[in-house]
Formats: structure tokens, sequence, C-alpha cells
């Protein structure tokens, strides 16, 4: 079953609450969490400590995504937070086999992050240290981008390498209705959207994203 993670980031950050008890009303399984360190992407975004706030006061699973420079300093903080799912940036470290077997030692599962530039064919040699691969289909850190269309092919691709082994593709970027549709369509089974989801009637953009990928 393909499932829709809304993106925190993509929420009024006036009301933050709000939204999250919104989500909650609505039976959100997963909550998509950025964390940002403004140096390997240029945004700023939910620190450990805001995430750990969020969870106490949530029942959702957290999907945490670091998006920052060495992610072993910032490791420990993010398993603390009590984040049930945890994704590290394959260009963001040199010791990525040491991250993912860090987060499934920890009892989470252990997501790895290709960025649009990166191949697919990186992934061989981590099939057996991850539970998920999280397909950015925009360049991270920016939203309002375009979604590429490349990543459609990057995902029945990824798809293949995965073979029988119980691994979860996941889409993030520029997604829309119409587009979760396609990723669903492609193999993607958790699919991450922002803007298209928190802009105007939430509750009638939600309703159709989740139409979308039934």
């Amino acid at each position: 079953m393909t499932q829709i993670l809304p993106s925190i980031f993509g929420a009024d950050i006036m009301h933050l609450q709000d939204d999250i008890d919104f989500l909650e009303a609505e039976q959100t399984e997963i909550l998509h969490v950025d964390l940002m360190d403004g140096n390997f992407v240029s945004n700023i975004a939910f620190g450990p400590n805001q995430i750990a706030a969020m969870k106490q006061n949530s029942k959702m699973v957290f999907d945490v995504h670091m998006m920052v420079d060495h992610p072993k300093d910032h490791l420990d903080d993010v398993i603390d937070t009590g984040a049930e799912m945890i994704s590290v940036h394959y260009e963001s470290t040199p010791h990525i086999h040491s991250m993912l077997q860090k987060i499934r030692k920890a009892g989470r599962k252990a997501g790895v992050v290709i960025n649009p530039g990166t191949p697919e064919a990186v992934l061989e040699y981590l099939l057996d240290d991850i539970d998920y691969i999280l397909i950015m289909t925009i360049n991270p850190g920016q939203p309002g981008q375009t979604f590429i269309r490349k990543s459609l092919e990057k995902i029945r691709n990824t798809k293949k390498i995965i073979g029988d082994r119980k691994i979860q593709i996941e889409v993030d970027g520029g997604v829309n209705k119409e587009i979760a549709k396609e990723c669903a369509e492609a193999g993607a089974e958790l699919i991450v959207v922002g803007g298209a989801l928190f802009s105007n009637d939430k509750k009638a953009q939600y309703d159709a994203l989740k139409d979308a990928v039934k």
C-alpha cells in the first residue's frame, strides 16, 4: 500500500501544533521531518530538540531526513528524539555503512537518501543494511522546485535493484497529486508531500493525494 507522508516543513510554522493535530485526526501514520544544517543544504530547519518536542506531542511515526554534513556528529541526538525512521544522505559521509548500522542497532529503520545526480547503482552494496531508500526528486533543501521527471526512471530502476527484498522506496520533492500517482505506479510506496498538501484547503488536498495513490 502506498502512503502519503506529510512533510512538516511545509506546514504553517505559526500553527505547527494545529497542523500536527490535523494530521493526527486524519489518522496519518508517518510524519516526514527534515533536519537541515545550513551547510549540506542552504536552508536550516528542525533540530533534534524541536523534533523531540514534536515527537512528545504526537503518536505518529517520525521519519527524520538528515540533510547535514558530518551526520555522525548528529546521529546520537536524532536517535534520542525517539524517531522510528532515520535516513542519511549517501553524499554526506564516506562512512554510510557505519551510519546505517548504527541506526539499526538502535532499533530504528535505516534509510539511505540519494540526490538527483547520484546514480541508483550506488545502492547495490547497501541493500543488506537498509529498510528504505529515499529518492530525492528535486535538489534537496529548497522548496518550490519542479519535480525532476527523470526520477520516475530512477524509481523503476531502484525497484529492479531491490528485487524481492523488503525495502521500501520513498520519494521527496515537487510532488502533487498527479505526480504522486505516477510515482506510485513506478514503484514508490512512501511519498512525501509538503506544499501541495498544506496550501489552500489542506483537508481537500490531503484527500485528493490519498485518492491518487490508491
